[in-house]
């Protein structure tokens, strides 16, 4: 069923043995959208100094950021995948590993980063970060994707990716029912009423609220953040008409407008066009 595939994503190996190295200077042909200023020499050995690159948007603010490797699977599940955007949109170079769970190779290497047992995982200069409101919430402040000086919208960031973990929760509570159960069952939960339509709508709520300031339709403030990141390839995934139960395109213009509108402005982003357009990534969004 196609509800086992869906499964077979999220929790099992993949069979594809991927670890792509993404880097601003190599993926513009030798040109970075993002400039560098110049370095001075020489430079420290690279084992001992992590790599200078200009943050987001140009304005001068470099900063010294570490070396990265992101352990996943070769899929777009939301919890990973807003990771790697962050970074991708940020210019910052990392190793994006998506062979973690088929690579027999890497058994032992996975096995000792996963601390709560599960993956995604980062590894940065050596020391792990686990759980994806920390790995995400990390990746957008490195790249000025998460709110820096506004103590109040950066916790209406936090509180829209936790609604995206709710929405996983509830319907990751459907994945080992059996084949006939699980259809009424995540049928139901998305009727008024039902626990994954209830949380919907209180993401549909935050950007609804946000719209009241600013027409970009951004869930939290006038500009991208890892929470629309998070929420788009979340509504991605219920969307897809991949899970038993769930039609395709439930979430649509009529039933939750704010959510459509945020889908629209994130995949309208030149950088998440780029993203999906890299040939590892286009098999997920044709």
């Amino acid at each position: 069923m196609r509800s086992a595939v869906v499964m077979a994503m999220m929790m099992m190996s993949t069979k594809s043995s991927v670890a792509t190295a993404f880097h601003p200077m190599a993926i513009h042909g030798g040109r970075s959208s993002l400039p560098l200023r110049a370095l001075p020499l020489p430079l420290p050995p690279r084992s001992s100094m992590p790599r200078l690159l200009s943050m987001r948007g140009g304005d001068g603010g470099e900063k010294y950021v570490p070396e990265i490797k992101l352990y996943y699977g070769n899929m777009p599940f939301w919890r990973a995948e807003a990771v790697r955007m962050a970074l991708f949109i940020g210019g910052i170079e990392f190793e994006d590993v998506r062979d973690a769970w088929s690579n027999e190779e890497r058994r032992d290497e996975v096995a000792a980063k996963k601390t709560f047992g599960a993956l995604p995982v980062m590894d940065v200069d050596g020391r792990v970060l686990s759980q994806t409101q920390a790995m995400v919430t990390w990746a957008g402040k490195l790249t000025g994707l998460y709110p820096s000086d506004d103590p109040w919208e950066a916790a209406k960031v936090d509180e829209a990716i936790n609604g995206c973990t709710d929405c996983t929760g509830t319907l990751g509570a459907t994945m080992r029912m059996p084949d006939d159960e699980k259809v009424a069952a995540r049928a139901a939960l998305i009727e008024e009423g039902g626990r994954l339509a209830m949380h919907l709508g209180g993401l549909e709520k935050l950007a609804k609220e946000n719209a009241a300031a600013t027409s970009t339709g951004a869930i939290a403030g006038d500009d991208l953040t890892v929470a629309d990141l998070c929420v788009w390839r979340l509504v991605g995934w219920l969307n897809g008409g991949g899970l038993d139960g769930l039609p395709a395109s439930w979430i649509n213009v009529d039933s939750y407008p704010a959510l459509s509108k945020l889908v629209k402005m994130v995949d309208a982003h030149p950088k998440v066009i780029e993203w999906k357009g890299l040939e590892i990534n286009q098999p997920f969004y044709k």
